[in-house]
C-alpha cells in the first residue's frame, strides 16, 4: 500500500531503528491512512449535508412519536458533526423546537459516539464484525437511553432555552453546494486533524513501547470495563482521535470489549460536554444521562469481552 511505502521510506531515510522505528512507522502510516479516509468521507457527506439543514431535521422529528422516531434520531446523529461539543448547538435547537425529549437524548448520545467516517476507519482497523457490533450497540444505547430517561420522567429537568430565530432556507445551486461542502469539510478536517495526530501518536507509543504483559496483567477482567469508562470521561477528543489508541491497546492484548468501552466513553461522555449541557439541563438530568449512557457502554463492553 502507498501509505505503508511512504512510512517505510521516511523511517529508513531518518535512520530510526528498534522500538522507535516501529512507533514512528505506526504513527506515519496510520495518520496518512486515517487522514485520507477523512478527506474522502467528510467531503462526500458534507455535500449531502447541504440538502439537510437543522431545521429540516427538527421538523422531521417533531411528528415522530414511536420507535421510528428514535431510530431516525439515532441515524441523523450518525451523519451529524463529529464531537459532542459541536453537536450540542443542534441539540439545543431540538429542545427549543419542541422535538420529543427522548429523541433529543438519542440524538445527543449517538452523534459523538458514531459517525460515518469512524465506521469506515474502524472497519479497516478491526474488521466488519466488531464494527457492526459497535454500530448496532451505539444505536441501541442511544435509543434505550432516550426511552429510559423519558419513562423515568427526567424531561422535567430540561431548562427553558431560546435557540433564536433561524433564517428561511434559500435555493442553492450545485456549485454553491460544492463550495459549502468544501468549506464545511475543510473546517471539520482542520478541527479533527490535531486529535487524529495526537491520538495516533499515543497509539504509536503504546504500540512501540508498552509491554504486552503490562496490559494483559493489569487491564483485564470484568472490572476493567467500568474502569475504562471512568478513565475515558476526562479525555476530551473525538472518536477519530481515539480509534488509533484502541487499535494499539487491542494489539497489546487489551480485551476488545474493554477497548471499545473506553473508545465510546471518550466520545460520548466528556467533561466539556457536561459543562455545555448545563445551559439546557439541570444537574439531576445530567447525572442521570451520564449514568444511563455509562451503563449501556459497560454492558456493551462486557458483552464484547464475552464473545471475543
Amino acid at each position: 500500500m502507498v501509505f505503508e511505502q511512504i512510512a517505510n521510506y521516511i523511517v529508513d531515510y531518518l535512520g530510526v531503528t528498534g522500538k522507535a522505528a516501529e512507533a514512528l512507522n505506526f504513527w506515519i502510516y496510520d495518520t496518512l491512512k486515517i487522514t485520507f479516509i477523512l478527506l474522502i468521507v467528510i467531503f462526500g457527506i458534507g455535500y449531502l449535508r447541504t440538502y439537510i439543514s437543522p431545521e429540516k431535521i427538527r421538523n422531521y422529528l417533531e411528528n415522530k412519536h414511536s420507535i421510528i422516531g428514535y431510530l431516525a434520531a439515532s441515524l441523523l446523529g450518525i451523519v451529524s458533526p463529529f464531537c459532542s461539543c459541536s453537536t450540542i448547538p443542534i441539540f439545543l435547537g431540538f429542545v427549543s423546537a419542541g422535538v420529543p425529549f427522548g429523541m433529543t437524548i438519542t440524538f445527543l448520545v449517538t452523534s459523538p459516539m458514531i459517525n460515518e467516517a469512524a465506521i469506515i476507519v474502524l472497519f479497516g482497523v478491526l474488521g466488519w464484525k466488531i464494527t457492526a457490533i459497535y454500530l448496532i450497540g451505539g444505536i441501541l444505547i442511544g435509543i434505550l437511553g432516550g426511552i429510559a430517561l423519558t419513562k423515568l420522567g427526567f424531561q422535567k429537568y430540561v431548562r427553558e432555552f431560546n435557540f433564536g430565530n433561524t433564517n428561511p432556507e434559500t435555493d442553492t445551486n450545485h456549485k454553491d453546494r460544492i463550495k459549502q461542502a468544501f468549506r464545511e469539510g475543510t473546517n471539520i478536517v482542520t478541527s479533527i486533524l490535531p486529535y487524529v495526530i495526537i491520538g495516533v501518536g499515543i497509539g504509536a507509543l503504546i504500540h512501540g513501547y508498552v509491554p504486552r504483559e503490562l496490559i494483559t496483567s493489569y487491564l483485564t477482567g470484568n472490572l476493567a470495563v467500568p474502569a475504562a469508562v471512568v478513565v475515558g470521561v476526562p479525555i476530551y477528543t473525538n472518536i477519530m482521535g481515539v480509534i488509533p489508541v484502541v487499535e494499539s491497546l487491542i494489539g497489546k492484548g487489551l480485551p476488545i470489549g474493554t477497548s471499545i468501552a473506553f473508545m465510546m466513553s471518550v466520545a460520548a461522555l466528556s467533561l466539556p460536554e457536561f459543562v455545555l449541557l448545563k445551559k439546557v439541563m439541570k444537574k439531576e438530568l445530567i447525572t442521570a444521562y451520564a449514568l444511563v449512557i455509562s451503563t449501556g457502554i459497560i454492558l456493551m463492553g462486557l458483552f464484547l469481552n464475552s464473545i471475543f
